[in-house]
């Protein structure tokens, strides 16, 4: 028997549940999570992507970022990739110095081309018989 006085409430905090739906919907969500679980594997296992051979995506992704995180890291690497190959370069001048100042001996005897000396001083010594 139903009561024509009594309206039925249309309050937000009230729904119909259905396991047919939820299970129908479970369904739908595993496979489009699959999908993007397979795209983001092929991604981060890329060889393209690693970083003197080392998977770096794959650790970035153990710590779960944020998409907003991962923007934000996307931006610093592309500014740094302005920076790397400047400072890289620089890098090696410098090591070039330290070894210049800390072993010239080595670096002149390693890299000298002493043939116009040998010629001078063996003339010179053939010069000093002579006299």
């Amino acid at each position: 028997m139903t009561y024509p006085e009594k309206i039925p409430s249309t309050s937000s905090n009230d729904f119909l549940f259905s396991f047919e739906r939820a299970a129908s919907s479970s369904k739908k969500l595993k496979h489009d999570y699959s999908i993007l679980e397979d795209r983001i594997e092929k991604i981060v296992s890329s060889e393209k992507f690693f970083v003197s051979d080392y998977p770096i995506l794959r650790q970035i992704m153990m710590l779960s970022p944020s998409k907003n995180d991962l923007k934000l890291l996307s931006k610093a690497l592309d500014r740094l990739s302005e920076l790397v190959e400047t400072h890289q370069s620089i890098n090696q001048k410098l090591s070039v110095l330290k070894v210049i100042e800390e072993d010239p001996n080595w670096l002149a005897l390693s890299f000298g081309d002493f043939s116009q000396e040998i010629d001078k001083d063996i003339e010179s010594f053939y010069n000093s018989k002579e006299d």
